[in-house]
């Protein structure tokens, strides 16, 4: 499990030794259904399966579609007596911070499977070939110190994939496989089948829901100040400059103007400041299109959380065409 784009794909069709066909080369997702591959472990006397699953930030599927769906087919195999040895949660070394989307989505996951569970989980950091090797153990030790020190406490333990059948394998023969008889079924397995508790109202299904909540909340904000920024550009004392922007030194995402202040609004981490035209920086245009598709991410996942179809085909070409504008602005 982990994020869309952490080489979950990838290190799977490693692990098999096939071409990786099926695996994304960007943060576009390409895994939209759970997928199970059966193989025979190196030591000849048994298989193992290696279950693929969605990423959250899902390009094409909400964050509560693809919880759906990975819960149905965890539950499908509990209700068949089947448990899982043990979990591999993937996370980008290359990513700068754990915020956002990977935030969300580890905390999820956490939620899944239940403290019970932790000593099963290994957790992966992957992409060590597009950083410096002096980069990606700061950041290893801050995961270590900071966002997976509760769960390396409760026998957690991590490894580094280094895009190879050996690497993956050096990964996969490192789970310690309890007997069947002692295996247990993750927290949201325990809850829905043996508890019957609706998704939604699962540990998981919560922590889906708050961070939908958050998120509307934060683009509540956002929304304001854009307005509020707006009417001063449009308002008849304002007097913007009309010289050329430059980078403000103290932020990378500010631009503001040469011989005045300028009007600006926060976006996330940076700022949007515009000039007496009302553009605003590609980069703050960036910032802030990603707060709209999370936003719009949130939005549809509340209309198919609560099947208010209407709404969801409603909001889907609008996400569709933000999406679409993304993918070209990083082109």
């Amino acid at each position: 499990m982990g994020p869309t784009g952490a080489g979950k794909s990838t290190f799977i069709d490693r692990a098999v030794g096939r071409p990786d066909a099926n695996a994304g080369h960007d943060l576009t997702s390409c895994t939209k259904e759970v997928r199970a591959v059966r193989y025979p472990h190196t030591d000849g006397s048994r298989n193992i399966v290696l279950v693929d699953t969605p990423g959250f930030d899902d390009t094409f599927m909400t964050d509560v579609q693809v919880l759906q769906r990975i819960a149905d087919w965890l539950n499908s195999t509990y209700k068949k007596n089947v448990k899982l040895s043990g979990i591999l949660y993937l996370h980008r070394i290359s990513d700068n911070r754990v915020a956002g989307t990977p935030l969300r989505n580890y905390k999820m996951f956490k939620e899944l499977c239940g403290k019970d569970n932790f000593k099963n989980v290994i957790l992966v950091t992957t992409m060590w070939d597009i950083v410096t090797a002096e980069v990606g153990s700061a950041r290893e030790q801050e995961l270590h110190a900071e966002f997976w020190k509760a769960m390396i406490a409760l026998g957690s333990t991590t490894h580094r994939f280094e895009g190879t059948s050996e690497s993956a394998w050096r990964i996969i023969n490192s789970i310690s496989v309890p007997p069947l008889a002692s295996r247990r079924p993750l927290q949201i397995q325990w809850e829905m089948v043996d508890e019957h508790i609706p998704l939604l109202k699962t540990s998981a299904g919560r922590t889906v829901l708050e961070s939908l909540s958050d998120l509307v909340s934060s683009f509540k904000g956002v929304i304001r100040r854009f307005s509020r920024s707006r009417k001063k550009l449009s308002s008849p004392t304002s007097q913007l400059s009309s010289s050329p922007l430059r980078r403000s030194p103290s932020s990378s995402s500010v631009f503001t103007s040469s011989d005045s202040p300028g009007v600006g609004w926060s976006v996330g981490a940076g700022t949007i400041s515009a000039n007496n035209s009302g553009t605003c920086s590609v980069e703050g245009y960036q910032r802030f299109l990603g707060q709209v598709i999370s936003t719009l991410r949130a939005s549809l996942g509340a209309a198919e959380s609560v099947r208010v179809h209407c709404v969801k085909h409603a909001i889907a070409p609008s996400l569709s065409l933000a999406l679409f504008i993304e993918v070209k602005l990083h082109g």
